[in-house]
């Protein structure tokens, strides 16, 4: 059980869409969180259960580490006279709603 309270992101404080929920949970469950999460991850990636190319939520890869793959990906195929075709998305709203 949590509590959802609204968080203001940005533009005019009267609209609703400017405003992200946040869910408010006890300590006891964000610490079994952790212990979860770590458990699980430690199992993937000793197992090598995740692909090389999974880099959110893994120690010493990120966001940059991602874009940096990606451009060197891109730079070899187009060195290599290949076409290439790359779809962008804007995950912005995407955690609006609860």
């Amino acid at each position: 059980m949590a509590n959802v309270s609204p968080i203001f992101k940005k533009g005019t404080i009267t609209r609703p869409d400017n405003y992200r929920p946040v869910s408010l949970t006890s300590q006891i469950s964000k610490c079994f969180e952790s212990i979860i999460r770590d458990t699980l991850v430690h199992h993937l990636e000793s197992n090598d259960l995740l692909f090389e190319s999974q880099h959110g939520f893994r120690q010493g890869k990120s966001c940059l580490s991602n874009l940096l793959t990606f451009l060197d990906k891109v730079t070899t195929y187009i060195d290599d006279g290949n076409n290439i075709d790359v779809i962008y998305l804007d995950f912005v709203k995407v955690f609006d709603k609860v």
